[in-house]
């Protein structure tokens, strides 16, 4: 499942703090959710592209292994507060201290050794891969075996992870937004009521969520374009006069979690 907010989503945060508080919800809400891919999507004439790196690098931040920050990220004054960013405790943030032979880390290349990458897998200790990778290249190792140095492990790449590990950002126009899904799920007070019915998902799945300046329906209305997919009230009766895009991430993905998981509900699958 992949979620997106607009560009505008930290629009009414008062200072730089709250907004990257609020980064920090939206990541904790797609990780607890296991979400593939956050997408930030763009509308409108007024972009603040600025604005919008700063919110992909954040949320990038926020997802990246806490032993592998260091190496990927420079110093950025954009990454002054990212310490107000709550961890994730995901599999992938929680190496192990003293790998062991069938271990799954996620390590970067840092240097080569003849035919061989040195991948650094935190804790001062490498994984040793059969292949020269580009230097700073992202790569998932599975231990096979120590070495006769205390801080080498013999290691293979893997392709897939194991566990949850963790989500991708990408920046997308709104008009783009439904490509290449099989399902997609818009949010919004003004859409049919989650009791009529509660979906659930079925094959690659897109949920869509409003931001403080404008719904997905108004959003629609200025680009342009009809929604294809479903338009769902997933807080009927909200006792508030918003909900913001932060709680409404918890509170939809709950629900669509409970019927997938549960496999209660009615399938879905949108036909464009």
């Amino acid at each position: 499942m992949d979620i997106a907010v607009p560009h505008d989503v930290l629009s009414e945060a008062p200072d730089e703090e709250s907004k990257v508080r609020k980064l920090g919800y939206i990541a904790r809400g797609a990780a607890v959710f296991r979400a593939e891919n956050l997408i930030i999507y763009t509308y409108g004439n007024d972009v603040d592209w600025e604005e919008v790196e700063r919110m992909r690098l954040l949320l990038e931040y926020a997802s990246t292994p806490p032993h592998l920050r260091k190496k990927l990220f420079k110093l950025d004054r954009r990454l002054r507060l990212a310490g107000l960013l709550p961890p994730l405790k995901i599999p992938s943030h929680t190496p192990p201290k003293e790998p062991s032979v069938g271990d799954v880390i996620e390590g970067v290349v840092e240097r080569w050794d003849g035919y061989y990458s040195l991948v650094y897998i935190g804790g001062r200790r490498y994984a040793k891969i059969p292949k020269p990778y580009p230097i700073g290249s992202r790569l998932l190792v599975k231990i096979e075996a120590e070495t006769d140095r205390p801080d080498i492990y013999r290691a293979v790449v893997v392709k897939k992870p194991p566990d949850y590990w963790g989500y991708k950002v990408e920046v997308k126009p709104f008009k783009q937004l439904a490509d290449g899904y099989d399902t997609v799920i818009y949010t919004g007070r003004e859409g049919r009521s989650v009791c009529e019915g509660l979906p659930r998902p079925v094959g690659r799945t897109l949920v869509v969520f409003g931001g403080p300046r404008a719904g997905v329906d108004e959003i629609a209305k200025i680009e342009g374009v009809e929604l294809k997919g479903l338009f769902l009230n997933f807080i009927p009766r909200q006792g508030t006069e918003t909900v913001r895009t932060e709680e409404a991430i918890f509170a939809v993905l709950a629900l669509l979690n409970y019927a997938s998981v549960c496999s209660v509900g009615k399938p879905t699958k949108i036909e464009k």
